[in-house]
């Protein structure tokens, strides 16, 4: 009958065909194991992994770009160039005004992007948004390398931080969308950790071109900068599908179906026979049990791919970017804003206090460490992966609120301590600073990264978490559109404190918005084992989900705690 579907099983979800295509594809090995391992599995697992390190290149690049500004404000080719007034010999360096509006400009780049990538992503497609993310910043970075002033580079790292903003949205719903359920934590984990290895990247060729005194080639340096988004790019073009999600979501069954089928195959799928067909997933979306609002949300996407056979998908894509656009301010409505305004002050201080690592590589200059400032950012960079590896093992024990108000309290810590030592540091008025104090100042610079890592990684999960699907990208949105505003701001003041050379203050300032932060994450909401919410449930119980059953009977969703489970079966 029409009911049926492949060996007469129940139909099919996506998450349910991906995950049973990458067990098949896991025996196929484990039976071929050893000598009788083919080039065929080989080759096929190898397509589908690719896809994971264009993503984690893609991130990588990201990252490089964030952190280059950090080294280039450091060389001193680069403040003759660029920094000094008129170019003239002897002139003054601006860090104040110049220099802060160059560390700045990326911000408010991201501050735009982060608003809008978002539901360009939900509307014109995640893959669509990643690449056109990525060209800007192909262009943009090669482009840098050539700016003859700051007006020119402030323009484009400026438009380089709009591509940051889209490469990044693009990334993270794509990692997570195209991995099977069972092993969707390990991958999106991987791809995130890439982010540390755009930094590790950078900061070793800032030691190989700068070669501790500053005076290496910052063009060059640049150039070196968008090489991981360069060969990203060109990955991605070539090996990286459209989320079949976003297929589904848009009404596109056919499209959705197939790309779901190619990365099965790419898995190592072999079963032609029981391969997902677009009969099953309109079965599934229709009568599926026990994931809430089933039938409700796949007539809706039927009654999508009606208009969308049935208008110019242009036309009909436009009109929901504009209709995304200006439904923000619904994370504030129903009872929302407890949610959303602690999440953005929170996202506001640890951006406040993350803007201190813009001018690390400086600081370690001003305090005339006897060890050069390259390589001890180098060493500095190194420190965050332990704070990833902390967070990961962490965020589901100690809770995602918890860890949060630890990146706070620990990093306030850390820079409270390192404003004394820079104090201690400057009243000796010795030209090169003791051996002893290059360790302390290194070791709670280490500290500090390490506690703003798990800050990081801990508020992403829970502002990810604190949204009902409806809104999930645009509250996340919202929150970190609020963080880039503050990140831009305080750049100004960093770099005053920075031309005045009051390393003391500026890191004693930042020890006191870190409190500030304390205070704020412990308002915000604890998502740690909570499952996640398609609609806002205001506390009233008026918007419970309720599954149907194709006779129409109302049936409660069971719950489950596996991370799998909590994930929408769309």
């Amino acid at each position: 009958s029409s009911d049926t579907t492949p060996n007469n099983q129940q139909p099919r979800s996506i998450d349910d065909f991906l995950d049973s295509a990458y067990r098949h594809g896991q025996s196929q090995i484990h039976y071929h194991s050893g000598p009788a391992l083919t080039f065929f599995y080989i080759l096929q697992r190898w397509q589908y992994h690719i896809v994971f390190l264009a993503l984690g290149l893609a991130n990588s690049g990201d990252s490089a770009e964030m952190g280059c500004t950090s080294y280039i404000l450091s060389s001193s080719n680069f403040q003759h160039d660029i920094l000094q007034d008129g170019n003239q010999d002897g002139g003054e360096v601006d860090f104040a005004k110049r220099g802060a509006a160059i560390a700045s400009a990326h911000f408010g780049g991201m501050l735009v992007s982060g608003l809008l990538s978002g539901v360009l992503a939900d509307v014109w497609g995640r893959r669509s948004t990643l690449l056109l993310g990525l060209t800007c910043n192909t262009i943009v970075g090669t482009l840098s390398a050539m700016a003859r002033n700051a007006t020119e580079l402030c323009l484009l790292r400026f438009t380089c931080g709009l591509g940051l903003g889209m490469v990044i949205s693009g990334v993270v719903t794509l990692s997570a969308e195209i991995s099977p359920p069972s092993r969707r934590g390990r991958f999106m984990t991987l791809v995130a950790s890439c982010y540390t290895l755009g930094f590790l990247y950078i900061s070793l060729w800032a030691v190989i071109v700068f070669k501790g005194s500053g005076s290496g080639n910052w063009r060059l340096f640049m150039f070196v900068n968008v090489m991981p988004t360069i060969i990203a790019a060109l990955l991605v073009t070539l090996f990286v599908p459209e989320s079949p999600r976003f297929y589904l979501c848009r009404g596109r069954l056919r499209e959705a179906v197939e790309i779901s089928n190619l990365l099965a195959v790419r898995m190592g799928f072999t079963d032609k026979d029981n391969l997902l067909t677009e009969e099953e997933l309109t079965q599934y979306l229709i009568r599926a049990k026990g994931i809430g609002q089933a039938s409700s949300r796949g007539r809706e996407t039927i009654q999508i791919n009606e208009i969308m056979q049935n208008e110019e998908k242009s036309e009909y894509v436009w009109r929901e970017i504009w209709t995304s656009l200006t439904s923000i301010g619904q994370v504030f409505t129903n009872g929302m804003y407890k949610v959303t305004i602690p999440l953005q002050f929170a996202y506001m201080s640890l951006t406040l206090v993350t803007g201190v690592s813009t001018w690390w590589t400086k600081i370690f200059q001003n305090l005339h460490l006897q060890t050069d400032a390259f390589t001890l950012s180098f060493y500095h960079t190194l420190a965050q992966i332990p704070g990833m590896m902390l967070a990961s093992g962490l965020i589901d024990l100690a809770g995602r609120k918890r860890l949060v108000i630890i990146g706070f309290g620990g990093g306030s810590i850390a820079l409270m301590f390192l404003s004394s030592t820079a104090k201690s540091i400057h009243s000796t008025g010795k030209d090169i600073a003791d051996g002893m104090y290059s360790i302390v100042v290194l070791g709670l610079a280490c500290f500090y990264s390490i506690f703003l890592s798990i800050g990081w990684l801990s508020i992403e999960c829970l502002s990810t978490e604190s949204f009902p699907t409806r809104v999930r990208s645009t509250g996340r949105g919202v929150c970190v559109a609020s963080g880039r505003i503050a990140g831009f701001s305080v750049q100004f003041m960093y770099g005053y404190y920075i031309n005045q050379n009051e390393i003391s203050t500026m890191l004693a300032m930042a020890s006191a918005l870190a409190v500030f932060g304390v205070i704020v994450a412990c308002q915000t909401t604890d998502t740690t084992n909570v499952d996640l919410q398609d609609h806002w449930d205001n506390g009233k119980g008026a918007d419970e989900t309720f599954d149907y059953d194709a006779n129409g009977v109302d049936e409660i969703p069971p719950k489950s705690n596996s991370f799998a489970d909590k994930k929408h079966k769309i």
